[in-house]
């Protein structure tokens, strides 16, 4: 059986070793954490450590830490949540053209509902400036939503800048999607002014299923699942302890993993050159995440690159895994924003890889990507 190559971090990471461990003695805690007998307290001293765990991991010292059924979720809560409790304030938000689809379709949804909202474009390599976002930002913004790295080019957005600069704009709540951040790039939310951060398990090797959303202390949020009034009463529903205790662990060890990947620029710097030595054209923001690349090979198409490599065990993707292959491929709305023609944007691949990967792991992929993309171009005629 030949060895395969997980380049596909992005989309989700395989259960670690930690997790798996464990799972067989948290599978006992099957008590519900508001039953008041013995059992039950067990389950919710058991999520209460999970929460804690997480908290630390966002470097937040205080507010509430509130389980969803993932990132999705989490990211919905916290932008109705705001829009429905603040619509007193204004009804205006800003967010940014490259945002993920549980982010774009909410901002959809309230548009429909009569809410304005104003889309931030990235520069052409697909950097946003807090500058740029703040210039729309006015009196009446109830909400600034911005990511913090992107899922496609693994753009790092300046979230601790646009932080700082809404200082002058109380009324705003600022929203971050750490779905790509937690465990890949520092997080630290104290000291910053940031609201809302909504985090993803399984992207970290948590079970799939759990997602997280830091609410600061300061805010209401309208729920939107309401029913028994658990997690805080912003999210009802007996608790999933299980997700939340691997996503708990997951985290603590993936921060871990990262602050002691001493190299994780050289190696993305390494897989970078030799793409472009093949002839990929490279879509690397100035500020990015060292564990996502986005490149394309003019001629082809993402698609059938991602099947060529598998076949030799490498797995890659073709643009975003939550939206593509659903309604047929259409170029990519963040590479599209960037100024990227539609050519080229179908032709575009995104590796992604954890703080864990090797650095002959770097180079097995970059020897089936030589082989595959020279089979590839004699094939399809490409010069």
């Amino acid at each position: 059986m030949m060895d395969e190559l997980y380049f596909d971090y992005a989309a989700t990471a395989p259960v670690r070793p930690e997790v798996r461990a464990r799972v067989s003695e948290w599978l006992e805690l099957y008590g519900n954490p508001s039953s008041l007998h013995r059992m039950g307290m067990r389950a919710e001293r058991a999520l209460r450590h999970a929460r804690e765990q997480l908290m630390h991991s966002l470097g937040a010292r205080d507010g509430r830490l509130v389980f969803t059924g993932g990132g999705t979720e989490a990211n919905n809560l916290a932008i109705y949540g705001v829009a429905r409790a603040y619509t007193q304030r204004g009804r205006h938000i800003v967010t940014t053209a490259i945002e993920h689809p549980a982010v774009r379709e909410a901002m959809a949804d309230l548009e429909r509902e009569g809410f304005e909202v104003s889309y931030v474009h990235p520069d052409r390599r697909g950097d946003v400036s807090a500058e740029e976002v703040l210039r729309h930002v006015r009196d009446d913004t109830i909400l600034v939503s911005i990511m913090h790295v992107n899922n496609e080019t693994g753009a790092v957005l300046p979230v601790e800048q646009v932080a700082d600069g809404l200082r002058a704009y109380p009324k705003a709540v600022l929203h971050v999607d750490g779905t790509q951040a937690l465990g890949k790039i520092p997080v630290s939310i104290s000291g910053a002014r940031i609201h809302l951060y909504a985090a993803s398990g399984h992207k970290l090797g948590a079970l799939k299923g759990t997602g997280a959303l830091y609410v600061h202390a300061s805010l209401r949020l309208k729920p939107h699942v309401v029913g028994g009034g658990q997690e805080f009463g912003l999210r009802s529903g007996t608790e999933n302890v299980l997700g939340a205790l691997s996503f708990g662990e997951a985290a603590a060890h993936a921060i871990r993993d990262m602050e002691s990947d001493a190299d994780a620029e050289q190696k993305r710097e390494r897989l970078a050159r030799g793409l472009e030595q093949l002839g990929y054209v490279i879509m690397s923001p100035r500020h990015h995440s060292p564990y996502i690349l986005c490149a394309a090979l003019p001629g082809a198409r993402g698609e059938i690159l991602v099947h060529a490599f598998e076949e030799k065990g490498l797995y890659v993707s073709a643009g975003s895994a939550c939206s593509s292959g659903k309604h047929g491929r259409e170029p990519s709305h963040v590479l599209t924003a960037m100024g990227v023609k539609p050519e080229l944007a179908l032709a575009a691949i995104r590796f992604s890889w954890h703080p864990g990967t090797r650095t002959s792991e770097i180079e097995s992929a970059l020897e089936i990507v030589r082989e595959r993309t020279t089979w590839l171009k004699q094939a399809l005629g490409i010069r």
